[in-house]
């Protein structure tokens, strides 16, 4: 039977995808079977890629009021980390969310043959993703196994490096960049090609 691959742009609900909550849709006796891939929190993941790169910035500066005084989180977004997307002024996001799915409850339903076969691939493709998408830090993922289908949740920080100001920055479109994917907006296409293979 002909299945359906899934790969979107999830809202990045992190108390979601770790069940802080328990929503309508999950069955809770179920819950104890997700796979929990990694499970940093925001400001923890932002430290370990920005705090060295601020802090060489910093030393290079004359100027005090030059100098980054709070988390690199906080100076991008001005607020604390939280566990949603959070929108800068620019349109830099705090984090991006993919959600993988392969076919529908209809036909790859929990509890199903197919389900078992679903969870099997989603999970290579989890172990295979940070590999293949070195400049995404994935910092929070989960495959959900008490839903209706089983799918991923993929959060992660795009970073690349730059010539002026902080070497190490946040930057979806330099990741990519840096990844071999162009600097266009064009390069979304290709990287659905390079997350599917």
């Amino acid at each position: 039977m002909k299945k359906t691959i899934s790969h979107v742009q999830g809202k990045g609900c992190i108390s979601h995808n770790n069940r802080a909550f328990i929503p309508k849709n999950v069955d809770p006796l179920r819950t104890k079977e997700n796979i929990t891939y990694v499970s940093m929190e925001i400001g923890s993941a932002y430290d370990f890629l920005f705090s060295k790169p601020v802090e060489e910035y910093n030393s290079k500066q004359k100027r005090s009021d030059r100098k980054i005084n709070v988390s690199y989180f906080e100076h991008l977004f001005n607020r604390t980390p939280c566990n949603t997307v959070i929108e800068s002024a620019n349109g830099q996001k705090s984090f991006y969310e993919d959600v993988v799915q392969i076919g529908t409850k209809d036909d790859t339903g929990i509890g199903s043959s197919d389900a078992e076969t679903a969870k099997l691939c989603l999970d290579e493709y989890m172990k295979g993703f940070q590999q293949r998408n070195p400049y995404f830090y994935v910092f929070n993922s989960v495959l959900h196994m008490d839903e209706a289908t089983p799918h991923l949740h993929i959060d992660y920080i795009p970073f690349g490096h730059y010539s002026r100001g902080i070497s190490v920055q946040n930057g979806i479109a330099q990741a990519l960049a840096e990844m071999g994917f162009g600097t266009t907006r064009v390069c979304l296409i290709l990287l659905k090609e390079h997350i599917y293979a």
